[in-house]
């Protein structure tokens, strides 16, 4: 349980620091769905991104997805 928390709280400061840095993070694992995607997109465009799918990535997987930072947010 205890190394679930820290790669977990890792997971979160690798994110922050990745969207702060104006690049991208990638999504989690997962199927995408309608909802799954409206709700990463939502989440995306709140820290100032938007969803994009990585080139070459399977419009099925939400894994296969990053939220870019949009210039200048």
């Amino acid at each position: 349980m205890r190394a679930g928390a820290v790669l977990l709280i890792a997971s979160a400061a690798s994110l922050a620091l990745s969207a702060c840095a104006g690049g991208s993070y990638g999504l989690q694992e997962g199927d995408a769905n309608y909802d799954a995607v409206k709700k990463a997109s939502d989440e995306c465009k709140a820290r100032g991104g938007h969803i994009q799918l990585k080139s070459g990535g399977d419009t099925t997987e939400l894994g296969d997805y990053e939220c870019k930072m949009d210039k200048g947010k």
